[in-house]
C-alpha cells in the first residue's frame, strides 16, 4: 500500500471501494506467558507502517525484536525468524493478529532455542488486544 485509503470507480452507480488501512499505532494490554504460565499484565504499542513491498510492512514494537510483518485482508502475520544469537542460545520469534474495526488481537512467540541440540529452552506468549490510537 503506498498511501491510497480508498478509490471511486468511474461510474457513478457504482459503490465506493474502501481500502482497509492498518497503518498507525495501536496500543493495549497483553497477558505474557513463560512456558504457558501466566505471568503478567502488561501494556504493548505496535506501529505499522508502510514499505517500498505491497502487503509488507514495517513494524515499531515495544514486544520483541521483529520488525516486519504481513497483512492480507484483515489477518496480520510475523514470519518466523530468528532475531538473537549467542554462543549458547538461539531466539526465534513468530506471531499473528486479526484486525477488526479499531482492534488488533495479537498473539506473538518467542521461543528461547538451545544452540547445541535444537531442543527449546524457553517459550513465551503475549495475548492481547491492542486499540488503533
Amino acid at each position: 500500500m503506498f498511501g491510497i485509503l480508498s478509490c471511486t470507480p468511474d461510474t457513478p452507480d457504482a459503490p465506493e471501494t474502501t481500502l482497509p488501512n492498518y497503518i498507525g499505532t495501536y496500543i493495549g494490554n497483553c497477558d505474557t506467558y513463560i512456558n504457558g504460565t501466566f505471568h503478567s499484565t502488561v501494556s504493548k504499542t505496535i506501529t505499522i507502517s508502510s514499505s517500498s513491498t505491497p502487503g509488507h510492512y514495517l513494524m515499531g514494537n515495544n514486544i520483541f525484536m521483529s520488525t516486519t510483518c504481513d497483512i492480507s485482508g484483515s489477518s496480520l502475520t510475523i514470519p518466523e525468524a530468528i532475531t538473537a544469537t549467542t554462543a549458547s542460545f538461539s531466539v526465534k520469534e513468530y506471531g499473528s493478529g486479526i484486525f477488526s474495526d479499531n482492534n488488533l488481537t495479537i498473539e506473538f512467540h518467542q521461543d528461547n532455542i538451545n544452540a547445541s541440540d535444537g531442543s527449546v529452552n524457553n517459550v513465551g506468549k503475549w495475548i492481547g488486544t491492542l486499540v488503533k490510537q
